[in-house]
């Protein structure tokens, strides 16, 4: 006799496995995309005006 497979039991372990997989992953990647989006956000503002001089020396200050 076959083992009756629980789908929604699995569903839910692969999903949790592909979330830690996932954390795991864009731990790595959060501090690199948070730095170039300040950095965008110092171009945004040396364009708007709101800030005025060398950005890149701003973004390492």
């Amino acid at each position: 006799m076959q083992d009756l497979v629980d789908i929604a039991s699995i569903t839910e372990r692969l999903m949790k496995t592909l979330g830690e997989i996932e954390a795991m992953l864009g731990d790595e990647r959060t501090d690199e995309e948070r730095r170039q989006a300040d950095y965008i956000d110092l171009l945004r503002r040396k364009a708007t005006g709101e800030i005025s001089g060398n950005v890149t020396a701003h973004f390492f200050a």
